[in-house]
């Protein structure tokens, strides 16, 4: 496949480290072009799926304000500047549910947008997790934690009460894995 060649790009809101926007004029290989195609970047996240050795999995639940409404997902957070995406997992376990593990598999990185932007998750299986405290959240974070067993997380995702692209796909590509 020929990429598109970019023939103009203006700004049009930078909010560093969260969110950029842009426009692009463009023109596609068969020489049609696109005026003020929209492109945004904004920072990778790293996501885990933490199982006890109970045989449980901790999930988060935490308003969105993108949907306006609460979530129930997979221990996230932002990759913080010049951290690679397993030390941010497992800082984010560690400070969302105070959980730590001494077995990670990277269980793959999906480009959320294609159209858009380049944002990743990374997705991470801690195994063995065990409790090493209690949580520290951010300022900006409240959060609910519960546990659950693979078979609730099935459940879970089938009836639409995970939703989150992201969490779906790391309890799928990890329950694969049990």
């Amino acid at each position: 496949m020929q990429p598109w060649r970019t023939l103009a790009s203006r700004p049009l809101l930078d909010r560093r480290p969260w969110l950029t926007v842009w426009e692009e004029d463009v023109q596609l290989p068969n020489g049609q072009q696109i005026t003020g195609y929209i492109r945004t970047a904004a920072r990778d996240f790293a996501m885990v799926f933490a199982l006890g050795a109970d045989g449980l999995v901790p999930l988060v639940r935490q308003y969105k304000h993108g949907t306006g409404a609460d979530s129930l997902d997979l221990p996230a957070g932002y990759l913080d500047p010049d951290e690679t995406p397993l030390a941010a997992a497992q800082r984010e376990l560690r400070e969302e549910t105070g959980l730590v593990a001494d077995h990670w598999q990277a269980l793959g990185h999906l480009v959320i947008d294609t159209n858009r932007a380049g944002v990743r998750a990374h997705i991470y299986l801690a195994r063995d997790v065990r409790q090493e405290g209690d949580p520290h959240l951010d300022p900006t974070e409240a959060l609910e934690l519960s546990f659950h067993t693979p078979a609730q997380l099935r459940e879970l995702v089938r009836r639409g009460e995970i939703d989150s692209l992201a969490s779906v796909t790391g309890i799928m590509l990890a329950l694969d894995l049990l």
